[in-house]
């Protein structure tokens, strides 16, 4: 270890007092004085042999007091006496390297590296669409590990002299927003997006994507509330477990937010696009998308082409038109114009429950399927008869004739629930075309000829839908 460069007055040679025939030992010291060497040159005839108490006292007279490496010496002296060969740069003394002393400091969790997207090498094609560029971490998971501080250690060198031990310097991460120290681990106290700057961990609730949703993003998955200055492209999904407001155009793929919807300037559903909204919608428009909300949606321009479900009302802007497509609101609609001038096919529906239509619709759609199945079990049973087969169809028509009955008892119970409103209203402050058809707790009207600025309610007494002027005065809600 260190320079072996030997200067004269660090070369010592010991004869044994015999003679030139007696064993021999030259002792160097390095230049750093962190090491001492010796060579071991053996005894010839009837000389002396080497006595590691001579090699210690050599390195007493060479000032080496630290280190000895009494073990060595005496191996190294016992190999050369018995084996009669030389032995050199034996190490027979060693300084010790200070030990530096290293603060306690927070290292981030290796998963929290960024390191480039791991991609599974089974994967035959990637979707960079899935190779996000931010950590999501949830409430109570730890972001860093405390690792405690280490007492330094001074070095010393052969001939006794110290070295005070460094300080090492090391990166650390320091609590910011939402993180909190627990233990030996710095954690999350909240659901959120991890973001390290200038050594401080914070989890921010909110998400602000500054740009545009798209390759450089990935897919938008999270937890809290979502703010995106840019478009969002078509094929990437957001979803969040917050509201999301979104001050450009989204390109509607897969939208699932929990709360609130804000889209400043428009949806746009280029394949199929699906929008599912837990509180309520505020838009600029709507074109081609299905779309579910659970609270009021408010869309200014324009709704067209798309499958529109509220459990509230629909409110468009003064001259908000509804084309094409299907609207189910439970509280009805308030737009400026209805259908086009060709007569596109618009339908509306208010007062339902879209979530009970739904389920309607999928216990008919079984009762279809079952009615099918039990004509297949009837004809074999007719084609078959006392053979294994019509045993089996006759077993199979009894079960699904079983099934039938909890399904119509379903579609019973489906029906009751369905009418949610029958206040609801529809009101055109325009033009209502032909094509348009208005349906109020499944009593509907066709829409023949051009009408303007009209309110469409139901009298349930009459069992009819009543159209009267946009600005008279509605009854009031049936008790």
């Amino acid at each position: 270890m260190g320079d072996h460069s030997e200067r004269p007055e660090d070369l010592v040679s010991f004869h044994s007092p015999a003679g030139t025939i007696d064993g021999n030992v030259e002792v160097s010291v390095a230049g750093d004085s962190m090491s001492a060497s010796a060579s071991f040159f053996p005894p010839r005839g009837d000389g002396l042999p080497i006595d590691p108490a001579y090699v210690r006292e050599l390195l007493g007279r060479m000032g080496v007091t630290s280190g000895i490496q009494d073990e060595a010496i005496a191996d190294a002296a016992l190999t050369c006496n018995l084996d009669r060969k030389v032995l050199r740069n034996v190490t027979v003394a060693l300084g010790r390297e200070p030990v530096s002393e290293i603060p306690e400091h927070a290292s981030l969790e290796e998963k929290f590296e960024r390191r480039g997207p791991k991609v599974d090498d089974s994967v035959q094609r990637i979707d960079f669409r899935e190779l996000i560029s931010y950590f999501i971490v949830h409430k109570g998971e730890a972001i860093a590990a405390i690792i405690p501080k280490r007492p330094g250690v001074p070095g010393i060198d052969v001939r006794g002299t110290e070295t005070p031990s460094p300080r090492e310097e090391r990166e650390t991460l320091v609590p910011g927003r939402n993180v909190v120290r627990e233990g030996d681990k710095l954690v999350a106290s909240v659901d959120g997006r991890l973001a390290i700057d200038a050594g401080r961990a914070d989890v921010d609730e909110v998400m602000l994507v500054k740009g545009e949703v798209d390759y450089h993003t990935g897919h938008i998955v999270f937890p809290g509330d979502v703010v995106i200055e840019g478009a969002v492209h078509d094929g990437f999904k957001v979803w969040s477990g917050g509201s999301v407001v979104c001050k450009s155009t989204m390109d509607a793929f897969d939208v699932n937010v929990k709360k609130d919807l804000v889209c400043a300037q428009g949806m746009i559903g280029r394949r199929r696009g699906q929008v599912r909204v837990g509180g309520e919608l505020r838009t600029k428009y709507v074109q081609n998308c299905k779309v579910a909300v659970r609270g009021n949606a408010a869309i200014d321009a324009a709704l067209v082409n798309s499958r529109l479900y509220t459990l509230g009302s629909v409110e468009m802007g003064e001259r908000g038109v509804i084309m094409g497509g299907e609207v189910f609101a439970t509280h009805g609609i308030r737009c400026g114009r209805l259908g086009n001038e060709a007569f596109q096919p618009t339908r509306i529906h208010v007062g339902v429950d879209f979530t009970v239509q739904q389920r309607l619709d999928q216990a008919n759609e079984k009762l279809r399927l079952l009615g099918a199945r039990m004509r297949q079990a009837e004809a074999t049973i007719a084609t078959h008869p006392e053979s294994a087969a019509e045993r089996a169809a006759a077993a199979t028509k009894v079960e699904l004739s079983r099934i039938a009955v909890d399904l119509r008892s379903d579609i019973t119970e489906l029906l009751a629930a369905l009418d949610a409103d029958d206040s609801a209203v529809v009101e055109a402050r325009g033009e209502i075309f032909p094509g348009v058809v208005i349906e109020i707790c499944r009593v509907s009207i066709v829409v023949e000829e051009k009408m303007s600025a009209c309110r469409f309610r139901l009298d349930r007494g009459a069992g009819r839908i009543v159209v009267e002027k946009a600005g008279a005065a509605a009854p009031a809600p049936r008790p």
